[in-house]
């Protein structure tokens, strides 16, 4: 008996590795900039920055495109490009919310949050439609959803969340396929419907972040990424190839690496 369970945990681990292994890292680009408050990628693998006053586009090859000053506005919190004609950016310390066209210019003014009755914002992001945007509303514990960039029409509202989440905000925010993903830091990832009620928990406790894709969820922890399929509900991991990272991104099989250096660039390819 203890030598079938002997063989049993050698073939187990054996296997464990074989799936570890199935996944290799290639550098493709590198943008070094010890600066960066917030960043994102657009839909055309562009990158968008924001570092002391100023926001920067980048193309594919990491080449300078566009930039613009953001004197003003205030500190960007976040940039959110998955709308590649239309960039949403929020400010935090301002607590207002911006829209740039391709150039990065304001194209439809600044939205005040205090005038959408939001008590203080810390968290914002686009819905699935480049008209629709949610607020995270800290001092009154809910999620806001507004229509209309110029309308500001709140359409939508989550109550009361530190009662469904026991946690106090939330560390990041994204909708995917009209499903909204809330990660708290140490508690976990909390998914909700289009129509705000709560689809299901995910408890990674040790993830540093969450970015959810169409089919995956990328958990990023501090030594790998776990890539997690939610339709299959199979897991792979993958250990990273550098230390110290902090974000990420991903687009098909590219995958965007933020430390405090700068954004690294990589492929990610299955071994044969």
């Amino acid at each position: 008996m203890k030598t079938l369970i002997l063989s049993s945990l050698i073939i187990f681990q054996l296997a464990a590795n074989s799936l570890a292994q199935t996944l290799e890292w290639k550098l493709e680009r590198e943008y070094l900039n010890r600066n960066i408050e917030a960043w994102d990628i657009s839909p055309l693998e562009e990158l968008i920055i924001s570092e002391q006053g100023t926001l920067h586009k980048l193309d594919t090859n990491f080449n300078l495109s566009f930039t613009q000053s953001r004197k003003g506005f205030g500190n960007i919190s976040k940039i959110d490009a998955r709308h590649s004609l239309k960039t949403l950016i929020f400010s935090e310390n301002q607590q207002s919310i911006g829209f740039l066209d391709n150039t990065l210019s304001f194209q439809e003014g600044k939205i005040d949050l205090a005038q959408l009755s939001i008590g203080f914002a810390t968290q914002v992001c686009y819905s699935d439609q480049t008209n629709r945007f949610w607020v995270f509303d800290e001092q009154n514990a809910r999620l806001v959803r507004f229509e209309g960039v110029n309308s500001s029409v709140a359409r939508s509202e989550i109550s009361n969340l530190m009662a469904i989440t026991y946690s106090d905000m939330p560390s990041t925010m994204v909708e995917r396929q009209n499903q909204l993903f809330l990660f708290y830091e140490g508690v976990g990832l909390f998914v909700f419907d289009y129509y705000g009620s709560l689809i299901r928990k995910y408890p990674y406790e040790s993830a540093l972040q969450v970015y959810p894709t169409e089919k995956y969820l990328y958990i990023l922890e501090k030594d790998s990424i776990v890539r997690f399929n939610m339709k299959l509900n199979k897991e792979e991991s993958v250990t990273l190839p550098k230390e110290g990272i902090e974000e990420l991104r991903v687009f098909g099989n590219k995958v965007y690496l933020k430390d405090k250096k700068g954004v690294s660039k990589y492929s990610l390819i299955r071994l044969k």
